[in-house]
C-alpha cells in the first residue's frame, strides 16, 4: 500500500473522511443496543436503592395537582342536582327517556370518589417531592440522559445505515475494493471496470431521484410518506459515487500492465456493477425507473441487522490484528497431523468464529492467510489449503450465533433461532464428517499423527498464552451477564464481541498489566457469583423456588454458573501460581512474525482494523444492497409465480426447490437471497408439505454450497484477495486427473453437494430421522 502523499496528524485524508465517520457509526451501532441494557440497570438500581423509584424520577417534572383536595360536598352536591335539574326542565325529551328524575345520593357518592381520587394524587405529589434528595436527582438525570439518547438515536438506525454503506461504498470504489471476479491488471480490464461503474452509479442516482419525484408527488396527493429526509442523502451519496467513478476514469493508475483481453477484462466488473446494470436494464424496461432505490428502502427496513452485520465486519478486523489464529495453531502443531487430518481439525476450529463473525466470509479475510501458511507448513498441496481456507468462512453458518439464520428467524414465524441452531449442529456435524472422508479419499500420502503420549503435554503447555486471553474474555462476559444481565447470545454477540475484541487488544498491544486489572475485576464477580449459586442451591434444598424458575431451569442454571465459575477461577489460579513455576510455558512458535497490515501498537491496530473495516463494508453492503434489487426482478419477473403451489409428490417439489436455491445461491449473496427466498419460495414449499425447519436447513445448506460455487464463489474470491494472486496462481496444475487441477473447487462442492442431498432426501425416507434431525422446541406460554 503507497503511503498517503498529504496527511493531517500524521492521518490520511481517507483516515479523517471515511475511517473516523465508520468509527463513529459502529461505536454508535454498538451504543444503541447497549444503551437500552445499561438503562433497564439503571431502571432496577433505581428501584432497589429508592422505594418506588419509578415514582421519584418524575419529581420535578410532574406539575402540581389542580384539584382541590378539600370541597365543601354538600354545597357541591346542591349545584350539581340543581344544574342537573334545570337541563332536564329544557330537556322536552326528558319525561321519555327517563331523565328528568336527578339521584342525588348517586352525584355525592362520585364527587366523594372525585375527592380520595384528588387526595390520593395529593398525597403522591408531596411524597415524592420530600423523598426527592439530592442523590435522586443526581441518578436520575443520569438515567434520564441515557434514555433519552437512545430513543433520539434509535430513530434514526436507517439514517445510519445509509451514511455507512455510501461513505464505505465511496471509500471501496476509490481504492478499487469492490468485489469481483478477478482483479484488476492491465488498462483494459481498469477502462473496463471503471466505465461499468461509472454507468452503475449515475443508473444509481437517476433511481434514486426519481424515487424522490415520485414520493413528492405523493405527499402532494395526501399520501402519508415515511422518512422522506432519507432521499437527499442517497442521492447524494451516488452523485458522490459517481463522481468518484468519473475521476478513476480520467486518471489512470500507473502500476497497470499492457495488453490483455476485453474478453476477460469483462471479470474485473464488481459484481455489485453487473448486478445494478441487469436490474436497471429489466426495471427500465418494465418502465419502473425507480426499481432500485424501492429495493435499498426495503433493505433499510432491516437496518439493525444490517448494522449488526458491519459490526461483525469490524469483529473480524480486530480479530486479524490479534495473535489468537497464531496461538492456537501453536497448540495444534505438536500433533504433526498430515495435511488432511490438519485441515479436517482447522474446518471445525473455525466454524466457531465464522459464526461469530455472521458467515460472511469476513473470517477469510481476518484469518485466511494465517490458516493457508499453517496448512502449507504442514505439507499441505496447495489445492487443498485454498479449499479448507475458502470452507473455514462458511461451515459455521449453520451454528449460533450466525447472522444469516437471525435474519431468517426475524423474517417469518414459522421457525425460531433455537430450533434452527439445534438443528445447524447436527448438520454442521455431518458436514465435518463429510469433509474428513472425502479429504482422507483423496489424500497423497498416508494419515499420519504423532503419539499421544509425545503431543499432549506439548500441546498442553501451549494453551498457558491463551490463559490470559481467557481471563480478558471471561472478564467481559460475566461483567455483561452478571452486572447488565445480557447473556451471549446471537441477540447479543454484535454488542459484546466488539467490547471483547477491544479488551483483548488493550491487554495485547497497549500493555500486558491490564490483565491484572481484568483479573482483580474478574475475581470480586467470580465470588459473588459463586454466593449467588450457593443462595439458589439453599432454595432448591429448601423446595423455595424463585418466582419465574422450575426446578430443571434452575438446577441447569446453577450447574452453568458453578462451571463457568470453576473454569475462570482455574485460568487465574494457573496463569498466577502454576504458570510461572513451569519451564518453557508455551512459547510462541518461532516461526511467528507480524502480517502486513497488523500493528504492534494498539493505536496502529485500531486504526488498522477500521480502515480494512471501511473498505469491507462498503464492498460488501454495496454487494448485498443490490442483491436485494436483483431478488426484486427475480420476484417482479414471474419465475417464480411458475413453480405450481402443488406438486404431484413431495419427492419433485424437494427436487425442484433444491435446484433452485442452489442456482439462487450460486449467483446471489445469501443475506439479500433469504430475503427473495422468504417472499417466493417458502410458501411455495409449505404448501407442498415440507416442514419449515426443514426447508429453511436445506436452504441454508444450500447458501453454503452457494459461498463455494462458481461463478461468484464469494469465499475463494476472498480466498484469493488474502493468500495473493500470485500464490493463486502458482497453485494451478497443468497435469494430473481433472480432481487434482481443480480440487480447490471440487473438494468443497463435493462436500456440501453429498451434505445438500442428504439433508434434503434422507429426512424424507425416514419419519424418525425427520423428528430427530428437525426437532420443534416448544416455549411453555
Amino acid at each position: 500500500m503507497d503511503k498517503p502523499t498529504f496527511t493531517v496528524a500524521n492521518r490520511s485524508i481517507k483516515e479523517w473522511v471515511s475511517s473516523l465517520p465508520t468509527l463513529i457509526i459502529l461505536l454508535l451501532t454498538i451504543f444503541l443496543s447497549s444503551g437500552e441494557i445499561i438503562h433497564s440497570q439503571l431502571l432496577k438500581i433505581g428501584e432497589n436503592t429508592w422505594e418506588s423509584y419509578f415514582l421519584l424520577r418524575g419529581a420535578g417534572m410532574v406539575q402540581e395537582p389542580t384539584c382541590n383536595p378539600d370541597p365543601n360536598i354538600d354545597q357541591l352536591t346542591r349545584e350539581t342536582v340543581r344544574k342537573r335539574q334545570q337541563e332536564a326542565a329544557d330537556d322536552p325529551l326528558a319525561d321519555v327517556l327517563g331523565t328528568s328524575e336527578v339521584n342525588e345520593d348517586a352525584i355525592r357518592q362520585s364527587l366523594e370518589r372525585s375527592r380520595e381520587n384528588c387526595r390520593t394524587r395529593w398525597e403522591r405529589f408531596q411524597t415524592i417531592e420530600e423523598r426527592v434528595t439530592p442523590g435522586v436527582i443526581a441518578f436520575r438525570t443520569v438515567e434520564g440522559g441515557v434514555a433519552k439518547i437512545v430513543s433520539t438515536l434509535g430513530d434514526y438506525k436507517r439514517l445510519l445505515l445509509c451514511l455507512l454503506v455510501l461513505i464505505c461504498a465511496a471509500t471501496a470504489t476509490l481504492g478499487r475494493h469492490h468485489i469481483a471476479l478477478r482483479p484488476q491488471r492491465t488498462v483494459k480490464d481498469y477502462l473496463v471496470s471503471t466505465t461499468a461503474q461509472l454507468i452503475a452509479n449515475a443508473l444509481l442516482l437517476s433511481s434514486a431521484f426519481v424515487y424522490r419525484m415520485e414520493e413528492v408527488a405523493a405527499m402532494d396527493s395526501g399520501v402519508r410518506v415515511g422518512h422522506f429526509y432519507l432521499h437527499q442523502f442517497w442521492i447524494a451519496g451516488f452523485a458522490i459515487l459517481t463522481a468518484a467513478s468519473l475521476y478513476q476514469l480520467m486518471s489512470r493508475p500507473k502500476d497497470l500492465e499492457s495488453g490483455g483481453s476485453w474478453g476477460k477484462a469483462l471479470l474485473t466488473i464488481p459484481l455489485y456493477s453487473f448486478m445494478a446494470l441487469t436490474a436497471s436494464a429489466q426495471f427500465l424496461s418494465q418502465g419502473y425507473y425507480h426499481g432500485i432505490a424501492v429495493y435499498l428502502g426495503m433493505m433499510m427496513e432491516m437496518s439493525t441487522l444490517f448494522l449488526n452485520l458491519a459490526l461483525y465486519i469490524w469483529i473480524g478486523m480486530m480479530l486479524k490484528q490479534t495473535k489468537l489464529a497464531h496461538l492456537v495453531f501453536d497448540v495444534l502443531r505438536p500433533w504433526k497431523m498430515s495435511p488432511e487430518l490438519m485441515a479436517f481439525v482447522v474446518l471445525a476450529v473455525a466454524a466457531i468464529p465464522t459464526a461469530y463473525t455472521g458467515a460472511s466470509g469476513i473470517f477469510v479475510i481476518a484469518a485466511g492467510a494465517t490458516i493457508y501458511n499453517e496448512l502449507i507448513r504442514a505439507g499441505a498441496r496447495k489445492q487443498l489449503a485454498l479449499a479448507a481456507t475458502a470452507m473455514s468462512g462458511s461451515m459455521g453458518v449453520v451454528l449460533r450465533p450466525c447472522l444469516l439464520v437471525v435474519i431468517i428467524a426475524a423474517l417469518n414465524k414459522s421457525v425460531t433461532t433455537a430450533e434452527l441452531f439445534n438443528s445447524g449442529i447436527k448438520i454442521f456435524i455431518l458436514s465435518l464428517v463429510l469433509f474428513f472422508i472425502y479429504s482422507q479419499f483423496a489424500r497423497t500420502s498416508p494419515a499420519r499423527i504423532a503419539p499421544f503420549s509425545e503431543a499432549l503435554p506439548h500441546s498442553l503447555k501451549r494453551l498457558i498464552p491463551l490463559l490470559p486471553y481467557g481471563i480478558v474474555v471471561g472478564t467481559v462476559l460475566v461483567f455483561f451477564s452478571d452486572v447488565l444481565n445480557r447473556h451471549l447470545d446471537e441477540f447479543s454477540a454484535p454488542i459484546i464481541l466488539p467490547v471483547m475484541l477491544l479488551a483483548v487488544l488493550f491487554y495485547e498491544k497497549l500493555s500486558r498489566h491490564f490483565l491484572h486489572l481484568f483479573a482483580l475485576a474478574l475475581i470480586p464477580m467470580l465470588v459473588i457469583s459463586f454466593m449467588d449459586t450457593w443462595n439458589g442451591y439453599q432454595a432448591l434444598q429448601s423446595g423455595e423456588i424463585p418466582t419465574g424458575w422450575t426446578i430443571v431451569t434452575l438446577q441447569n442454571h446453577l450447574w452453568g454458573l458453578f462451571w463457568r465459575n470453576v473454569i475462570l477461577g482455574g485460568f487465574i489460579v494457573v496463569h498466577y501460581l502454576v504458570a510461572p513455576r513451569m519451564k518453557g510455558n508455551g512459547d510462541t512458535d518461532p516461526h511467528y512474525a507480524p502480517e502486513e497490515g497488523v500493528s504492534e501498537k494498539l493505536e496502529g491496530s485500531l486504526r488498522f482494523s477500521t480502515n480494512e473495516t471501511t473498505t469491507h463494508i462498503g464492498a460488501l453492503l454495496m454487494l448485498m444492497a443490490l442483491s436485494v434489487s436483483t431478488g426484486g426482478i427475480i420476484e417482479r419477473s414471474g419465475l417464480m409465480e411458475m413453480l405450481p403451489e402443488a406438486f404431484s409428490s413431495i419427492w419433485i417439489a424437494m427436487t425442484i426447490l433444491v435446484v433452485t436455491m442452489v442456482v439462487i445461491g450460486m449467483i446471489m449473496d445469501p443475506y439479500g437471497a433469504v430475503i427473495l427466498v422468504n417472499a417466493t419460495i417458502a410458501q411455495v414449499a409449505f404448501n407442498n408439505g415440507i416442514d419449515p425447519l426443514h426447508f429453511w436447513m436445506i436452504t441454508l445448506v444450500a447458501f453454503e454450497l452457494g459461498y463455494l460455487t462458481p461463478p461468484v464463489a464469494l469465499n475463494h474470491l476472498l480466498t484469493r484477495q488474502v493468500v495473493g494472486d500470485d500464490e493463486v496462481e502458482s497453485a494451478k496444475l497443468h497435469s494430473g486427473t481433472f480432481f487434482r487441477r481443480y480440487e480447490k473447487f471440487l473438494l468443497p462442492i463435493a462436500v456440501m453437494l453429498t451434505a445438500l442431498l442428504a439433508v434434503s432426501y434422507l429426512p424424507l425416507m425416514s419419519e424418525g430421522l425427520h423428528q430427530w434431525l428437525f426437532h420443534k422446541i416448544q416455549v411453555a406460554m
